[in-house]
């Protein structure tokens, strides 16, 4: 198998949790669309990494306006090939309200910068009840439902592909 670099890896000496560690430490170096062309354990892991990195830091209204956010259905995927149709869902419901090109296009319109500090509600005309809805949402990910869960699943779907690479 192909590393996020190019290069040959034996995943075959590795668990799902080695698999994720390793790449969380190389990810970063690299732009997501090459996370693109990455097979696909390696790539379902890297896309739920960068959402929880994103969720965890900066929190849901951050992550539709930002550059993963524009990788939303690749991580809606990624969700469902661990078997995490309920964060799935959650997600497309949230990305439906506040559809992450849409919340990116109205800060390019505004003159803002991606990343000049700002609060969501100065930057979004999203209606009060629309907000109130997408942080409801995001209180029932995984984040603040069933952390250990979603890894879990994350490390057996790996688990499950190095026995069948």
């Amino acid at each position: 198998m192909r590393w996020i670099d190019g290069s040959d890896i034996d995943i075959g000496t590795m668990t799902g949790e080695d698999l994720c560690g390793r790449l969380t430490d190389d990810m970063w170096e690299h732009d997501r669309l090459v996370w693109l062309g990455c097979d696909e354990p390696i790539r379902t892991a890297a896309f739920i990494i960068d959402f929880d990195t994103e969720l965890q830091m900066e929190g849901i209204f951050s992550f539709t306006e930002s550059e993963t956010g524009r990788y939303a259905s690749e991580i809606i995927k990624a969700f469902r090939c661990i078997g995490d149709d309920r964060d799935a869902d959650i997600l497309s419901e949230i990305c439906r309200l506040a559809p992450p090109d849409g919340m990116r296009g109205e800060l390019s319109e505004k003159g803002k910068a991606l990343y000049e500090l700002s609060s969501f509600n100065e930057d979004h005309a999203l209606h009060e009840e629309i907000s109130e809805r997408i942080s409801e949402l995001a209180q029932e990910l995984y984040l603040n439902r069933d952390f250990d869960g979603m890894w879990q699943k994350l490390f057996s779907y790996l688990d499950e592909s190095i026995q069948t690479k």
